[in-house]
């Protein structure tokens, strides 16, 4: 027997241009805010840093709160990187670090130096930290805690993009 499938009504509103604006605007932002408290894309404080980093840290007088911004480079480069709008129905906005460096820095001596060389590219080092390498535990920071994409689906229901 055929299927026959009508429907009825009007069709929602999805604009999705206006969802990647959206999108672009708050993410990176939400991000940055949540790992600026020291908790990760699940909701759980991140991963302590080990002991002698915390020495380190405190030697140089560094802040201890783990919040991925000893230098500051890596988290000031989240920026939405990419937009996509490959079916009326669809956006992917990927929201990523550069591909920049920051200067490589030494703790020692009360202070947090620069050593004249350059760290790693940004999106390495989130990675790493992302996903952990070596004795580097991982502290996934990339991404949104299921509040924050309750909050999200909020802001594009507010601008009226599900009709």
């Amino acid at each position: 027997m055929p299927v026959k499938v009508t429907t009825s009504g009007t069709p929602p509103k999805w604009d999705p241009e206006k969802a990647a604006r959206i999108i672009s605007a708050l993410v990176p932002g939400m991000i940055l805010d949540r790992t600026d408290r020291g908790i990760d894309m699940n909701g759980k404080p991140f991963a302590k840093y080990s002991r002698v980093y915390r020495e380190a840290l405190a030697g140089a007088s560094e802040d201890m709160k783990v919040d991925l911004r000893l230098t500051g480079g890596l988290m000031n480069s989240i920026k939405a990187r990419n937009v996509e709008v490959p079916h009326p129905n669809v956006v992917t906005v990927t929201i990523a670090p550069d591909a920049g460096t920051s200067p490589a820095v030494v703790l020692g001596d009360g202070h947090a130096h620069r050593t004249g060389h350059r760290g790693p590219s940004h999106n390495v080092l989130g990675y790493w930290l992302h996903h952990g390498k070596g004795k580097l535990p991982p502290r996934p920071f990339m991404g949104l805690t299921p509040a924050q994409r309750k909050a999200l689906m909020t802001a594009l229901a507010k601008a009226g993009l599900f009709g």
